[in-house]
């Protein structure tokens, strides 16, 4: 099981992609990933009030403009296909997810980087640098026989909080979907 109480759950594309090697290398994936967590947040968010709407509004161009910008560039790049989904538990700091083939991924304690879509519909990863942990054994997830997989990441703080806010609202939705689920509304 995983140590978070707010995660972010789903049959997520993931992918083991080329660790970041240099700083600039890495500081380029955190600017990708805080522009794509931002865009999602925006996204993401309900109407905004009009003593918000002239500031909020173009923050939120800015950002859409920089994902285009980014999706576009990743176009360009060739990016191919989505790469196959897994059952995925996203937390603060750790992504476990179950897998029949772990030899896929790097081993416990090695670097790595994972290629984690979002939205399996935007052809743009959030990109997340970080350890493997020891397998936990089986997933005993609803595919059965798999194994559990762990990675540990690590994030530039602007990117984290981003991070940590998409979950929560993830999380928030998930907990008044069952709500709603358990309790109709009147009629």
């Amino acid at each position: 099981m995983t140590e978070h109480a707010v995660v972010l759950q789903g049959h997520l594309p993931l992918a083991l992609v080329e660790w970041p090697s240099d700083a600039g290398t890495r500081n380029t994936l955190m600017a990708d990933n805080l522009a794509l967590l931002r865009a999602l947040l925006v996204m993401d968010e309900h109407i905004v009030t009009n003593d918000e709407e002239g500031h909020e509004g173009l923050s939120n161009l800015e950002t859409k403009v920089d994902l285009l910008l980014l999706l576009v560039s990743a176009g360009v790049k060739g990016l191919g296909p989505t790469p196959p989904s897994y059952p995925c538990i996203l937390g603060s700091e750790d992504l476990y997810w179950d897998c029949s083939d772990p030899a896929l991924f790097a081993g416990p304690d090695n670097e790595t980087c994972i290629a984690l879509f979002l939205r399996p519909r935007i052809a743009m990863p959030l990109l997340l640098p970080g350890s493997m942990q020891p397998l936990s054994g089986p997933s005993g997830g609803a595919s059965g026989g798999g194994t559990r997989c762990h990675l540990h990441f690590h994030l530039d703080s602007r990117v984290q909080e981003s991070l940590d806010r998409l979950i929560f609202r993830h999380h928030r939705r998930a907990v008044a979907r069952s709500k709603d689920q358990h309790h109709p509304p009147d009629e």
